[in-house]
């Protein structure tokens, strides 16, 4: 299957390939980007949901006290 794949227009010689360290750490940083990401944007929806409680108290909108489930 020789082209199949994209490959650099030149050759690297004596190239040692990608150390087995670097897989470990790339997961790593991609988990604590995404636990990060997360976590600062469900503190945000928290804090809007907190800023925007007291106008639905004041234009009289209730929020739904239980959550709806199946009639039975």
């Amino acid at each position: 299957m020789k082209g199949f794949f994209p490959s650099l227009p030149f050759v690297i010689p004596h190239s040692p390939g990608i150390a087995h360290w670097w897989d470990i750490f790339w997961w790593i940083f991609q988990l604590v980007v995404m636990t990060t990401l997360v976590l600062v944007l469900r503190h945000w929806a928290i804090s809007f949901d907190r800023e925007r409680s007291p106008d639905m108290k004041q234009t009289g909108v209730s929020a739904p006290s239980q959550k709806p489930g199946i009639p039975g």
